[in-house]
Parts: structure tokens; C-alpha cells; sequence
């Protein structure tokens, strides 16, 4: 067959940077072509370096071109077929390459795919790839064949490849659960102070452009240039003539007067960034959805604390693009009116300035805040997924409503307990705490059992002539039960024992609270209080008579054996594993 009898199988609907070269799937058809360098195959195929084209491959690859132009017609990513593509390269490579000599047509495809899969095991267990890499691979490439042969059955269950199992992800404990929000909280807030720093009138300025941050340090930077200092013409020991040092001072300073974008695009990239990045926090999008919205009219409708951003259209009101809490539709507002100023003409709503012939379709990699910006504010960079799966993880735990939590972020339930949900011992607590008054009879009220040990008449009353800060009753909370004027005591030695199991869980929860700051009111007073109420019962307990003095013995002793009552066990060895 000659070449110009092969049908077109190019992707013209696809974008390339200016150095990208185009996918054609002609490589398919060629013993050989699949392995060799992209950009200059073409070359070879046409100087027949690769000999003549497998004509009983031709309908295989022209079915899988039309799947895949299919699939990108209908709005589908081109990352993703951009890695079908590559991903059959490999498979075609190998089958090419393999001493056998495995035949690629209709009728030995689905053969030879399984043999492949067979080597991807053993590249597996010799450790030459990761189980992910390996899965990746042939679920990639089982998904573009299960199309072409319209399947009903994936291809990949016929073969030995499973997912890997994740490993287990352990419980970090309290400080874990802060540290992952904290983190983004930080990042958040220098995302933040470069946007302020980067205003229409500071991109215009004079060089340097310097940024504050919140932590007292200052960024300086010279879009994209050398800071001026570290030049040699600049230094007093420089060992240029007269008239060239003042030609280099002179060109210097005109790069740094060109306020055009083509000199002032670093600064403009650097914003984008933190821009995109704060914007996929707030909604929740994904990277790559996000950077390929386009600017538009916006609409914005109520919801639940937040507004929901249309596209606006005559008459109707276009489809929900995003939502976004209130707080931040002014500052979206307001990168929308910077924006406006310096890209007026570009259609995407993150209009990054291209360099080096990169493809629009790319989505950044935010090279300036993980290579030099993060490292000079000492502050941890946390890339979009993480972003992402903080707030969701936020949103579960105050919300305590998967399905809101899954609507928010755009997934369903199975997606969000499956790939984003993070263990939290917080939640956990929490959960065990509420659970146990529910459904333990040991511990439950009813009647005129008081929560706190002892017994009460259910209508709280806070008792007079007591020091400020005292919890008030609510006959919800033990403590605030100690400060009742309806509690009462009960003579016996069970309640002597509950009375000190309750005293040993305040001692330990007090130790988990910071030391008192001068002139700071002490955030465990409470916690205080309560320790000198039960010490006071029991203090009259074991002056009253020589029986109570025993049950008071007694019950302190249960406690430095770690035996505690019923009613307070769980609660104490919970917290003593935090």
C-alpha cells in the first residue's frame, strides 16, 4: 500500500505549543515506528526507512483513531487521550520489539494485549515499575480496545493486572488533623499577600516589585531578570570600560522601563498562579477543568452560604460553572477587574502568558511558588489535589453530611469516601463520645439521673455566690452538673468511684491546655473549677466517717490501677491514646 492511500490520521480539533509535534497515528501501521524519537519519525516514514505499511493493522488503527476523535468531539480531555496515545506507543513497542514477534491486527490484538499484560506483571514483581504505573498501563489501553470491539466486559478482567491495594492510611491523631489545614491555611494566606502585591499599578511600576507578607519578609522580585546588584557593571570593582559599562547600565535599564507584557509576563504569570491556585481552593474544581474555563459573563445566585457563578445568556440563565462562598466573590471580582485590564483580548479566564512554544492545554505546574517562591518564605508549597482534599475534608467535618460534602465537590459519595476522605481521630472521638449515651444502658440518663454523677430534678439552676467563668448547667455537659443547684450527692461507694474517675479524666484533659499567658484569661478555668468541685466531694467523703474514708481509699486506689468506672472508662482511655 503507498502512503497516500492511508487515510488522514492526524487529530486537527487538538492545540499544539509552537515546539509540540503533532500526534498522527500513521506510526501504528509501521513495524518499528512507534519506538522511535516523535519528531523526526515522520521524516523516516516518508524516506522509507521503515519499509512498508502492516495493511492488516490499518483497520484496527483507523478504528482507534476514531474512537479517540470521537471521544475529544464530545468534550473529552485531550490529556486523557494524549495518554492513550502515549500509553499505546508503549504496547505497540513492545509487541514490535518482543523476539516472538507478536502480531498487531483484529484478529490478535486481544491476544497479544494479554501477553503484555503478562510482561507488565513480571516488570511488576521485579520492581522495574510501581503497581499504579503497571494498572495505569493496561487499563489505559484496555479502555480505548473495549471501544473499538464494543465490549461488554472490560479486556482488563481477562488478564492478571489488578490495582494494587493502597496501604492502609493510619490515624495521625489531633495534631495531624490541625497540621493538614494549617498548612493550607499558611499557604492561603502567601497565595493572598502575592496577589496583593501584584496590583495593576505595581506590574507597571518601577523594578523591583516588592511583597510584603504577612510574616514580616519581603519578596523581591525583577520579572524574570537578575536582581541588579549581582550584575558586574553595577558593582564598584567591576573591571568594564567606562562606555561599556554605561551600555550595559543602559541596556539594564531600558528592559526595566518596558512595562509591555512581553517583559512584565513573569510578574503576570506569577499572579495567574496564585490566582488558580486560591480559586481551586474556594471551589473545589479541578485543576485542569479549572484552567480551561473562559471568560464570560458571570451571574451570580444565593445558595447556601455562598453564591453559584453562571454563565449569563439571554433570557435564561446558563448552566452552575462554579460555586463560591461569599467571602470570596469580591475578591474573585476583584482579579476579574485586573484581569480585564491586561488581557482583555484572550478568551481563557487564567490567560497564562506562554513561553517556550508550551501547548494551551498544558495546565501550569506553578513552578515559581514550588522552586523559588516557597522556598524563600519558608512556607510549604500544597499543590491543587491537596487543596482540594483539605476542603472537602473540612467540609465533611462540619458539615457531618457526606451527600452535602459530595454535592460541594462536585463527586459522588463512592468517590469522596474512596479518594478523598482523610481518617480523623477528631471526628472519631467525636463520633464514639455521641454514640455511647445513645446506645450504652451503663451510661445513659433517664429519669433523674444527673449527667455528672449523682442525681438531679432535670430543671438546671446555676447555685449563687460561685467565681465567674463557671460552666453553666444545661444538663448536658457533667461539668456544668457540679455547679447545679438541683445536684445531689449519693451515698455510696459506686458514686464515691464515679466521682474520682470523673476528677482523673479533667486532670488529664487539663494537661492537654496550654500554660497560662500573663495578662491572658486561662482558657482551662473551667476545666479548674471542676477539678476543685469533685476534690471538694471527696474531700468531705473522707472527713465525714470512717466508711466514706474507705470508699474515698478505695476508689483512689481503683484509679492508680487504671481501673476506672463504667461510666468514665471510655472516655479517659480515648484520651489517654490521644
Amino acid at each position: 500500500m503507498k502512503n497516500t492511500d492511508i487515510p488522514d490520521l492526524t487529530f486537527p480539533m487538538v492545540e499544539y505549543g509552537r515546539h509540540q509535534t503533532p500526534w498522527d497515528l500513521r506510526i501504528f501501521l509501521y513495524r518499528g515506528a512507534t519506538g522511535e524519537n516523535a519528531r523526526v519519525v515522520a521524516e523516516k516514514i516518508n524516506s522509507g526507512l521503515f519499509g512498508d505499511v502492516i495493511e492488516e493493522r490499518l483497520g484496527l488503527v483507523n478504528d482507534i483513531h476514531a474512537v479517540l476523535i470521537s471521544a475529544l468531539v464530545s468534550g473529552g480531555s485531550p490529556h486523557t487521550a494524549r495518554a492513550a496515545v502515549r500509553n499505546l506507543r508503549t504496547f505497540w513497542t513492545w509487541a514490535d520489539q518482543d523476539p516472538i514477534n507478536r502480531p498487531i491486527s483484529y484478529q490478535t490484538v486481544e491476544s497479544t494485549y494479554r501477553h503484555w499484560c503478562d510482561y507488565l506483571i513480571h516488570l511488576y514483581k521485579i520492581k522495574s515499575v510501581s503497581g499504579e504505573t503497571m494498572h495505569t498501563l493496561a487499563s489505559t489501553v484496555a479502555s480505548v480496545l473495549n471501544r473499538v470491539f464494543e465490549r461488554k466486559t472490560s479486556l482488563l478482567e481477562t488478564t492478571r493486572v489488578r490495582r494494587p491495594k493502597k496501604p492502609r492510611r493510619a490515624v495521625g491523631g489531633r495534631e495531624a488533623d490541625k497540621s493538614s489545614l494549617s498548612s493550607a491555611l499558611e499557604f492561603s494566606g502567601l497565595l493572598i499577600d502575592v496577589i496583593n502585591g501584584l496590583s495593576a499599578d505595581a506590574l507597571l511600576g518601577p523594578l523591583p516589585v516588592r511583597i510584603k507578607l504577612r510574616s514580616g519578609q519581603e519578596l523581591v522580585e525583577w520579572s524574570g531578570m537578575k536582581d541588579r546588584e549581582s550584575l558586574v557593571a553595577y558593582k564598584s570593582e567591576n573591571k568594564y570600560s567606562k562606555y561599556a559599562e554605561s551600555q550595559v547600565r543602559a541596556a539594564r535599564e531600558q528592559r526595566e522601563n518596558n512595562t509591555s507584557m512581553s517583559r512584565r509576563f513573569p510578574l503576570a504569570n506569577l499572579r495567574l498562579e496564585a490566582e488558580l491556585l486560591l480559586f481551586i481552593s474556594q471551589t473545589g474544581m479541578n485543576l485542569a477543568q479549572a484552567y480551561r474555563l473562559k471568560i464570560t459573563q458571570y451571574s451570580y445566585k444565593s445558595s447556601i452560604d455562598g453564591y453559584e457563578v453562571r454563565e449569563y445568556k439571554n433570557r435564561k440563565s446558563g448552566e452552575v460553572l462554579f460555586e463560591i462562598y461569599s467571602e470570596y466573590k469580591k475578591h474573585f471580582e476583584r482579579y476579574l477587574g485586573w484581569r480585564a485590564e491586561f488581557f482583555s483580548g484572550c478568551s481563557e479566564l487564567f490567560p497564562f502568558v506562554k513561553i517556550n512554544g508550551r501547548s494551551d492545554m498544558n495546565a501550569p505546574y506553578f513552578t515559581r511558588f514550588r522552586n523559588d517562591i516557597c522556598l524563600r518564605s519558608g512556607i510549604k508549597f500544597v499543590p491543587p489535589s491537596v487543596l482540594r482534599k483539605v476542603r472537602v475534608n473540612w467540609l465533611l467535618k462540619k458539615s457531618r453530611d457526606p451527600e452535602l460534602a459530595a454535592e460541594q465537590s462536585q463527586h459522588t459519595k463512592e468517590i469522596l469516601f474512596r479518594v478523598y476522605e482523610e481518617p480523623s481521630l477528631q471526628v472519631a472521638m467525636a463520633e464514639i463520645v455521641q454514640f455511647w449515651p445513645l446506645y450504652d444502658p451503663s451510661i445513659g440518663v433517664s429519669g433523674k439521673e444527673s449527667v455528672a454523677p449523682g442525681m438531679c430534678d432535670g430543671v438546671p439552676e446555676l447555685v449563687s455566690n460561685i467565681p465567674g467563668m463557671t460552666p453553666v448547667p444545661d444538663c448536658k455537659t457533667p461539668t456544668g452538673c457540679l455547679f447545679c443547684a438541683h445536684h445531689r450527692d449519693i451515698d455510696s461507694q459506686d458514686y464515691v468511684w464515679s466521682v474520682a474517675s470523673m476528677r482523673c479524666l479533667k486532670m488529664i484533659v487539663l494537661q492537654g491546655y496550654a500554660p497560662i499567658q500573663k495578662n491572658k484569661v486561662d482558657p482551662a478555668v473551667h476545666v479548674d473549677l471542676a477539678i476543685k468541685a469533685l476534690s471538694s466531694k471527696l474531700k468531705w467523703f473522707k472527713e465525714s466517717n470512717e466508711l466514706r474514708k474507705y470508699w474515698v481509699r478505695e476508689a483512689l486506689e481503683r484509679i492508680d490501677e487504671g481501673e476506672f468506672h463504667p461510666h468514665w472508662r471510655y472516655l479517659i482511655e480515648s484520651t489517654c491514646e490521644v
